[in-house]
């Protein structure tokens, strides 16, 4: 069968939850139904300090597609290659996770302690200062220790060796840290959004180049076609889940937690007062620190393609 629409670059860290209907899409033929070919690429998670791995995969010219965060995809305007959102991969917040017998009880007790983190600007983190000044009266940039990693597998293994007195992780690996008794997770992040009074809103995004945008509508709804059935049938149907998402050795009871945790968090719309939402948690976070916590003075006003908006 020929693909009309041609071939889809798409490029995801091997460890992230986009390549678990990135799965799904290829073993149920949802790119072929809507005539495009899904060319999935998946790498590593060594980031640096302003760009995620797959950015710059991107920026060699080996990508179409890639996912990131809203910020991220601000900040690409600076740092290039430009990106713009497309459509809502989901509310994607991470965790801090602690040792079991650390003494570290809440946000308060971060205070002194050694923190990792994949990157200063990382939106999971300055969420976490904003709600520590608001409750505690204290930023945890300038009285914990912060330590960059840069890649998830590192930040994971610093935890792990005790090199870390808590770290702020992805939310798809935190239950199979908590999974044995010696680590806990301290607080999900997606329930710390309250304390800045702005609604839950997607948060991570899949992003192309501003021309491909313009050039290839009907290639990227083709792909918003395809992913929404995707996720459609791995909510609807848990072993097909699973079938993407679990690792040989995971246990039922830790995946029904990981299983709860990306249904909590994935979307397959987007609506125009989630981006108005967006805006307002940007503004909520853009002064903490003195202002540069985000990488990012303003949200340019092309930061989503309205094309693709309903």
């Amino acid at each position: 069968m020929t693909a009309s629409l041609g071939s889809l670059r798409v490029a995801f860290e091997s460890s992230g939850s986009p390549s678990w209907v990135m799965r799904v899409i290829r073993s149920c033929n949802f790119d072929r139904l809507h005539d495009f070919h899904l060319d999935l690429r998946l790498g590593g998670d060594r980031g640096s300090a302003t760009a995620q791995a797959t950015q710059t995969v991107m920026a060699d010219g080996r990508a179409d597609l890639i996912d990131t965060d809203w910020l991220s995809i601000a900040r690409s305007r600076q740092t290039g290659p430009a990106l713009i959102a497309v459509f809502p991969y989901g509310r994607i917040m991470g965790g801090v996770v602690t040792a079991t017998g650390s003494g570290i009880d809440s946000l308060a007790d971060l205070q002194g302690c050694r923190v990792g983190v994949m990157r200063i600007t990382d939106k999971n983190w300055t969420v976490i200062r904003a709600v520590c000044q608001k409750r505690h009266g204290f930023d945890p940039q300038a009285t914990a220790a912060v330590e960059e990693a840069l890649s998830k597998s590192t930040l994971v293994q610093w935890l792990q060796a005790g090199y870390l007195d808590a770290a702020v992780l992805p939310w798809h690996l935190i239950p199979r840290l908590t999974a044995s008794t010696r680590f806990r997770q301290l607080c999900d992040i997606l329930d710390l959004l309250p304390d800045l009074d702005v609604p839950s809103a997607p948060t991570t995004f899949f992003a192309v180049q501003p021309e491909f945008a313009a050039a290839r509508q009907d290639l990227i709804a083709a792909f918003i076609a395809s992913y929404a059935e995707a996720v459609a049938l791995m909510r609807a149907d848990e072993g097909v889940w699973r079938e993407a998402a679990a690792a040989p050795d995971d246990q039922p009871e830790m995946l029904t937690g990981l299983r709860a945790s990306w249904l909590r968090r994935i979307c397959s719309e987007w609506r125009a007062e989630d981006a108005l939402h967006l805006d307002a948690l940007f503004e909520r976070l853009r002064g903490i620190g003195d202002g540069d916590a985000l990488g990012v003075a303003a949200l340019p006003r092309d930061l989503f393609a309205s094309a693709f908006i309903h």
